[in-house]
Order: C-alpha cells, then structure tokens, then sequence
C-alpha cells in the first residue's frame, strides 16, 4: 500500500512525527531557497511511552509515575504521556548526583 492510500488514523506517533518533519523541512528549505538538508539520526528524538520507558529503565511502573512525580519531563499527547529519552537520561543523573551527596555525608 502507498502512503497516499493509507488511512491517516493508522499512522504511529513517531511515523507521523516522521512525516511532519520532512514536510516542513521541506517547506523550510523552498522559502530560504537552499537546498535540502537531510535530518540525520541525531535529529530523530526517541520518545517512550510508560510501558516503554519502564522497560528501557528496568523498573516498574509505579516507578516511573514516582520518577513524574519528583519532576521527571513529560509530555502530554492526548491520553498517551510520552517521555524523551535525552531527558529521561539528564533526569536520572541529576537524581545519581543527588543521591550520591546525600550518601557523602
């Protein structure tokens, strides 16, 4: 099936996401007339779901919703709550920084 066929609902988050950075990349690069730039991997942000980000830390899922609680980011898009995962890394080594002070004294 082409993309101009696929039903718009059975898109993914990161398929739209996808979508809507090449559009106004492209968009972006018409109005300045320079020629197009490709969005390499470091680019690309990789976003957990709960279920997801509770796997990739090895914890459960009150945890995370303890690691929300305590400040971790996260963002809102209709019902699913996502996480980046540069943030989700910086929030987790500020809580090690954290923990290790205490522990020093």
């Amino acid at each position: 099936m082409q993309n101009e066929e696929k039903p718009l609902f059975s898109l993914t988050v990161n398929e739209f996401m996808s979508i809507t950075r090449r559009l106004v990349n492209d968009v972006l690069q018409e109005q300045k007339g320079e020629p197009e730039v490709e969005l390499t991997d470091e680019d690309h942000v990789e976003h957990f779901t709960i279920k997801e980000l509770a796997v990739f830390l090895r914890c459960s899922i009150v945890s995370i919703h303890n690691y929300k609680k305590m400040g971790m980011p996260f963002y809102r898009v209709g019902r699913k709550v996502l996480f980046k995962k540069k943030e989700v890394l910086a929030f987790m080594k500020s809580i090690n920084l954290k923990t290790n002070k205490k522990q020093k004294r």
